[in-house]
């Protein structure tokens, strides 16, 4: 994990690792100081075509703003491609604890088996939208999965359980608990549990931690959506991040200079769209809407 910060290389190493009770507070421990550490940071931003430099402040998903960036992309962004559905299931899958030695292997055992279900759920229904939410909980280990399936009506869990039970026998594994015909009230019921598990005060959700130290997606669409790219000019990429007040007082150049010893974390790498949120701002002087892409 070249290039990330030390906390998230600890999180990661803790959530690899056999699973003890005392690596939930460790890993709180550890997201804490890394919000700590970087609150007052900005993201720089370097444009290939123009040589200009961009100074961003540091949006990252432990942040309690972060909730909000989610919130508008399943409202602005994702709700407008399902609001003429009038056919929604709501299902979640779950599994013994018992069956993971970490929180990895947890996330890595559940999605192979969610990945093989959503194979057979596309052949069957290529037409349906999938959005899908991870959630731990409270004691660290234990996970599930909740997903909105939209634009159908009934999925039979008979079926459903012939791809699950090869995992998990037990009958309560696998809910397909509700039905809608109201996109809004089907959006709304998947996003009160996203956003349960996004930061609203100091205290960080124990689910947020292990998205943040696994890498994992706080939302996730199914190839079926789409989602408008940036419109601002040229390509930007990201050459560091610094303090607040540091960048506020440099010219450009000696933005540069100050980086010109580290390698750049990213360089033009192409990512799928559903695997990031666009934060939009307002660049003073250009009469166009800007956006970064930020990981979810």
């Amino acid at each position: 994990m070249r290039n990330y910060a030390p906390q998230l290389i600890k999180s990661f190493a803790l959530a690899s690792g056999v699973f003890y009770p005392e690596v939930v507070s460790r890993e709180r421990a550890l997201a804490k100081d890394y919000d700590e550490s970087k609150r007052n940071q900005v993201i720089i931003l370097y444009n290939e075509e123009s040589k200009e430099i961009l100074k961003l402040p540091y949006f990252y998903r432990l942040k309690p703003e972060y909730a909000r960036t989610v919130r508008r992309k399943i409202w602005k962004e994702a709700y407008p491609q399902i609001k003429d559905c009038h056919d929604f299931v709501f299902g979640t899958f779950d599994a013994s604890t018992m069956k993971y030695y970490s929180q990895k292997d947890a996330h890595e055992k559940v999605q192979r088996f969610w990945n093989i279900l959503l194979t057979r759920i596309r052949k069957r229904y290529p037409h349906v939208k999938i959005i899908k939410s991870v959630e731990w909980q409270e004691n660290g280990i234990g996970y599930h999965v909740h997903v909105l399936f939209c634009g159908i009506r009934f999925i039979p869990i008979d079926w459903v359980r012939e791809t699950w039970a090869k995992f998990e026998k037990s009958g309560w594994a696998v809910q397909l608990e509700r039905s809608f015909n109201d996109p809004k009230h089907a959006l709304a019921y998947l996003t009160k549990y996203i956003t349960k598990n996004l930061r609203k005060t100091d205290e960080i959700p124990i689910s947020l931690v292990v998205n943040w130290a696994l890498g994992l997606r706080t939302i996730a669409f199914s190839r079926s959506f789409s989602f408008h790219k940036s419109n601002s000019n040229g390509k930007w990429i990201l050459i560091g991040f610094m303090p607040w007040e540091t960048a506020l007082i440099m010219s450009d150049n000696e933005i540069l200079e100050y980086f010109s010893g580290e390698k750049p974390v990213l360089r033009g790498v192409e990512l799928p769209e559903s695997w990031f949120i666009r934060v939009p701002f307002r660049v003073a002087g250009f009469d166009v809407d800007w956006g970064i892409w930020i990981p979810i």
